[in-house]
């Protein structure tokens, strides 16, 4: 959760709370009955409360995102032994100079 949207959840908790108190507060009245004006107060803080824990708790949800899968790695190359001792000759098809095409034994100088 980035700075900016911890600010705004935490200015309009701010204003819901204070909304809240302004609503259910009363007029300043000198009598001796309190009991009467208790229950008021006490229901706009339990609704300011329940709405700010759900936009509270309504930005904190975690967010489910597609795993990314990696491919297998190829497998490794095949090695292949050849003895050293006997040169291995092979035919490869050749051009000459006039574009004629022929096959030529060709072994490897070791």
């Amino acid at each position: 959760m980035s700075v900016l949207q911890k600010s705004i959840s935490a200015g309009l908790i701010a204003l819901s709370v204070a909304g809240a108190l302004t609503a259910a507060a009363p007029a300043a009245q000198a009598r001796d009955r309190h009991h009467d004006d208790v229950w008021p107060g006490v229901a706009a803080g339990l609704a300011g409360g329940i709405i700010g824990g759900a936009i509270v708790s309504g930005s904190q949800r975690p967010v489910y995102v597609e795993p990314e899968y990696d491919y297998a790695p190829p497998p490794p190359r095949r090695v292949y032994y050849r003895t050293q001792y006997a040169p291995r000759c092979h035919y490869e098809w050749v051009e000459n100079e006039w574009g004629e095409a022929y096959r030529a034994r060709v072994c490897p100088r070791y």
